[in-house]
């Protein structure tokens, strides 16, 4: 019965012919306090590696230096702060983890988020008024709502979303069960913005353009939102709304290497060299060094660039 209850607090009447219109390669799960109280197809994906390898630190150890990046500690780097820099993400921490792998296998997705878990290992923002924490692996999503004890796990190809870049609001999925199970609203401007990342995924650079446009149009506040996938958006289609959204990123987030290779790859098909040279020099050059996919795609570029 605390089954069923919990079900039609989150799914009114015919609710659930809502999910008639999902991708059918998308998985779904929403679990409840522990319960999985609404399931759609089977997922057997692992959690992801992260909060996992969280919950295996033991709090003595927290505020000890982390394997990797240097100067910062194990706490910081769990909540994707940068080189010690509170507030700066380190949202490519992938060599951390590998440094402090203690082996065995993850848990079942699904199982693993039946389970109460603390913050660490998962990225954290706020969407409608509520806080939101969340990771991600190679083929799952979770999205918890901790005021509503719901827990939403997405097993599929979210590569489209971006999340790598630290917004889960860039994922249409993500965005669309957080407004169809968590009752938290639809937003148009993101709902615009996730289609033209979706567009661009796809390799329809038009289509993409066109919500990417009419998102700015309505929304003119975007292109000063300091959000790195927003960046990369403007970048990737090369508008010139990408000099203001370039200049609100950094200006929050200077020791964030994404921001800069963005810029710098936008400053390129610009043909504007030496600034995009001084950007992917910012990435090289950074003490203490950086750890991110970044650095040795940067080194690729510079000696093209230094030719000019």
């Amino acid at each position: 019965m605390r089954v069923l209850t919990a079900l039609l607090l989150i799914l009114p009447a015919a609710g659930q012919s809502r999910f008639d219109d999902y991708d059918p390669n998308i998985h779904i799960a929403v679990v409840r306090s522990g319960y999985v109280i609404f399931q759609r197809g089977k997922i057997t994906a692992r959690a992801p590696e992260e909060p996992v390898i969280a919950e295996r630190i033991p709090k003595a150890l927290l505020d000890t230096p982390a394997p990797v990046p240097p100067g910062a500690t194990i706490r910081q780097v769990l909540m994707n702060r940068a080189d010690g820099k509170a507030g700066e993400e380190v949202l490519e921490n992938r060599a951390f983890f590998e440094a402090l792998h203690r082996g065995g296998a993850l848990p079942n997705a699904v199982a693993f988020a039946k389970k109460e878990h603390g913050t660490l290992g998962w990225f954290s923002q706020e969407y409608a008024g509520e806080r939101l924490l969340w990771s991600y692996g190679p083929s799952v999503l979770l999205v918890r709502v901790p005021s509503k004890s719901l827990t939403l796990v997405v097993s599929g190809n979210p590569k489209a979303a971006r999340l790598e870049d630290g917004n889960v609001l860039r994922s249409k999925i993500a965005l669309r069960l957080l407004g169809d199970i968590a009752g938290l609203g639809g937003d148009e401007r993101d709902e615009l913005v996730d289609g033209a990342f979706i567009a661009l995924y796809l390799g329809d650079r038009d289509a993409s353009a066109a919500l990417a446009r009419q998102a700015l149009d309505k929304f003119p506040e975007l292109e000063s939102i300091p959000d790195v996938s927003l960046l990369y958006l403007f970048a990737q289609l090369h508008f010139p709304e990408t000099e203001a959204s370039a200049t609100a990123v950094i200006k929050e987030h200077p020791s964030l290497p994404t921001a800069w290779f963005y810029y710098g790859q936008y400053l390129e098909t610009s043909k504007r060299y030496r600034e995009a040279a001084a950007c992917f020099e910012m990435i090289t050059e950074h003490e203490p060094p950086w750890h991110n996919w970044t650095v040795p795609a940067a080194k690729k570029e510079l000696p093209y660039l230094t030719t000019y």
